[in-house]
């Protein structure tokens, strides 16, 4: 079933000096192997909603979908048999397709949820996965605290240093991530939530006319609140040369 998430997404930078905001984003929640009949929506075709694989799992514009989520479970050792994996993901808008994070999440066969690939795209091109699970490959629960050393430079206004903490409340009926970035002088508070709901035509045709401009807008308000930094004085970055590992835990 292809589910819709009418999403709120927050963030707060931590330290001297500080800037948060919040707004609403569109993500779509789409099954492996699934069938779609959404009027307004295609897989790996252009329409007003679509996800391409080729824009998710593995190198950006070479992406495998799917498949290349289960072929990193097998690479780091963890058992398939049985997993379900969904991509949540903003759709494509027409043409527009920047998604700054994605995430796929593996249930067990009684929809628990195992493990998490993070998947970070940086407005320069580069991408960074984040493998998430519990040493025993236990069920990730509200409570459950996942960490990872931070690998992508995601903001010219934030260091290379650092560690994300991850957490995520899911269930059949809400979606609910934070990611807690740290390093010796602040940091960053990044909240996604929203309500599952399946995705429908007019669905698709509220998002649009809420907001037309897909990534573009999302494009958009990451250059402004980057404005907001810069004239605050907060120390500027250039890029380092990307990590050679697409994927760590």
């Amino acid at each position: 079933m292809l589910e819709y998430v009418k999403a709120k997404t927050y963030h707060s930078r931590k330290g001297k000096i500080r800037n948060s905001f919040s707004y609403g984003v569109d993500y779509l929640l789409l099954g492996d192997e699934e069938r779609h009949t959404v009027k307004g929506f295609s897989h790996n075709k252009l329409n007003f909603f679509s996800i391409f694989d080729t824009d998710h799992g593995g190198e950006i514009g070479r992406g495998k979908g799917h498949a290349w989520a289960r072929a990193i479970l097998i690479e780091n050792e963890i058992n398939i048999t049985g997993l379900r994996i969904s991509l949540l993901a903003q759709p494509r808008m027409f043409f527009s397709k920047f998604t700054p994070v994605s995430f796929w999440l593996c249930f067990d066969e009684e929809v628990k949820l195992r493990v998490v690939i993070v998947e970070v795209n940086n407005t320069f091109g580069d991408r960074h996965n984040y493998l998430c699970y519990n040493d025993d490959l236990s069920e990730i629960k509200t409570n459950s605290i996942l960490t990872s050393k931070k690998l992508l430079h995601v903001s010219p206004f934030q260091p290379m240093l650092g560690d994300y903490k991850f957490l995520f409340d899911i269930d059949d009926k809400h979606i609910s991530i934070r990611i807690e970035y740290a390093h010796e002088s602040g940091g960053v508070i990044a909240t996604l939530e929203g309500n599952r709901r399946v995705l429908t035509s007019k669905s698709i045709l509220v998002a649009l006319l809420k907001r037309p401009f897909g990534s573009i807008r999302v494009l958009a308000l990451i250059h402004f609140q980057a404005i907001r930094l810069w004239i605050k004085k907060a120390p500027f970055r250039s890029r380092p040369k990307p990590s050679s590992k697409a994927v760590s835990r």
